[in-house]
């Protein structure tokens, strides 16, 4: 029997990651409407408004002073309460913000009110929009959180309370049943 002849074997050479990085590749032209639409879009966003743009509103939180060690930095803790999702029971939820203090006016024990803002630092966020409260006053003239976070609310006009989703499909309910009546 004759031996089966067999084809010569070739090396394939590939290119590597960093040869094909190196190598550059033109990008296939884009159609001329695409290129007029991203240049007007360009246009659009160099050219300013006419209107002058709105600011977010900053989130402004009401807490304790409980550390003024540091020079220009009062450490905040904001008490807040929610239900738990399952049980139902009221957890209390403890946050400490660092926060900016650059007249270091607040002191340990302080109510203050503070205010989201820049970057101060690589931890601090938020900055000592006014000191609501002295640690030194008597009970019954100290402020109370939940009374400075109302007042804080009305001044906002955040008073209105939203109805939840079940409320909304309730009062659908309602409103379906009192047309069937009539």
């Amino acid at each position: 029997m004759p031996a089966k002849k067999t084809a010569p074997k070739t090396t394939r050479t590939t290119r590597t990651a960093a040869a094909k990085a190196a190598t550059p590749r033109a990008k296939p032209a884009a159609p001329a409407k695409v290129r007029a639409a991203r240049a007007a879009k360009a246009a659009a966003a160099a050219k300013p408004s006419g209107r002058p743009q709105q600011r977010t509103r900053r989130k402004s939180l009401i807490g304790n002073v409980i550390a003024d060690r540091t020079p220009k930095t009062v450490i905040v803790e904001v008490m807040r309460q929610r239900s738990h999702p399952l049980y139902g029971k009221v957890i209390r939820l403890r946050e400490r913000y660092p926060t900016h203090d650059p007249n270091e006016d607040a002191r340990l024990g302080d109510l203050v009110r503070i205010e989201e803002g820049r970057p101060f630092s690589a931890t601090k966020r938020f900055r000592v929009a006014e000191i609501l409260s002295r640690a030194g006053e008597a009970g019954a003239a100290a402020t109370q959180v939940a009374t400075a976070a109302s007042a804080l609310e009305e001044l906002e006009g955040v008073t209105a309370v939203l109805p939840t989703k079940k409320d909304e499909e309730a009062d659908e309910a309602e409103e379906g049943q009192d047309e069937g009546r009539s």
